[in-house]
This record gives C-alpha cells, sequence and structure tokens, in this order.
C-alpha cells in the first residue's frame, strides 16, 4: 500500500465529493470542489492517494502570507491509518516552501482533531463563538 500525497485534479472531483458526503453535514458541491481544484486561483485540495483511491483530503486557500485550511476529510476506511498526518505532512511541506503561516477552524468539542492539529505545532490563538452553530464555538488555531 503505497500513499502519495498530491494535489488534486479535476478527475478527483467525484472522490472527494464522496468524501465531503461521507464526512460533514453540509458537504461542498461537486461544483464547488471543480472550482477549488480549476478556477480559483487561491484555492487547492491536497488528497492522499493509495492504490488508485483517495483516501483523505485537505482543502486550503492561500491569502498573502497565510494558507487557511478549509475541511479535513478521511474516508471511513482509512482512518485510523495515519492518512491525516500524511495530509498535514504534505501541507506543513508545502507552507514551508512558500513561507506560509497555517490557520484552521475546528470545533471545540472535536478532540480528536485538537489532538492532531496540536501535535503539527498549531496552538489556540482565539474563539470563534456559535462558529458551527449555537453552543458550538470554534478554536482559531496557527502554526507559524
Amino acid at each position: 500500500m503505497k500513499r502519495i500525497t498530491r494535489l488534486a485534479n479535476k478527475s478527483d472531483i467525484d472522490r472527494i465529493h464522496e468524501l465531503e458526503v461521507e464526512n460533514f453535514e453540509n458537504p461542498w458541491s461537486k461544483k464547488s470542489i471543480e472550482n477549488a481544484i480549476v478556477s480559483d486561483e487561491l484555492s487547492d485540495i491536497l488528497v492522499v492517494e493509495v492504490d488508485g483511491d483517495i483516501g483523505g483530503f485537505i482543502s486550503f486557500m492561500r491569502i498573502y502570507d497565510e494558507i487557511h485550511i478549509g475541511n479535513v476529510a478521511v474516508g471511513k476506511k482509512y482512518r485510523g491509518q495515519k492518512f491525516a498526518n500524511d495530509l498535514f505532512e504534505g501541507l506543513i511541506d508545502l507552507a514551508e516552501k512558500g513561507s506560509y503561516k497555517i490557520t484552521l477552524e475546528v470545533e471545540n468539542s472535536n478532540r480528536i482533531a485538537f489532538n492532531l492539529y496540536k501535535k503539527f505545532g498549531f496552538i489556540i490563538q482565539g474563539m470563534r463563538k456559535n462558529y458551527y452553530g449555537i453552543d458550538r464555538d470554534a478554536y482559531i488555531m496557527w502554526r507559524e
């Protein structure tokens, strides 16, 4: 099982959309995914591929000297196999090559994601009240 971390291309849209639907209450549309990959010069999606299948992805935007992470998703059958680690290692490598700081929001009750981000050097810099809905706050985290 050789894993490759790479930028997404147009042929990945359907699988990324499947992962969106599998992981999120309000998934991105295929058109939004296509825009991020093809049209929007500031947006991109990094994927981890194994044996021809996309096991996970991380969407992000480059804004001046920052990378803002949108969504991070790993397919159910790939969870617990360090796919998210591969994605973050790839994104951090990309950020360091371009001298970007990285930021994200994470629901303060999502301990698994919070611990992953902390492991990769992200620290809490603030909070957004009700960001994910009533009484669902988000930590604002940064990695410099």
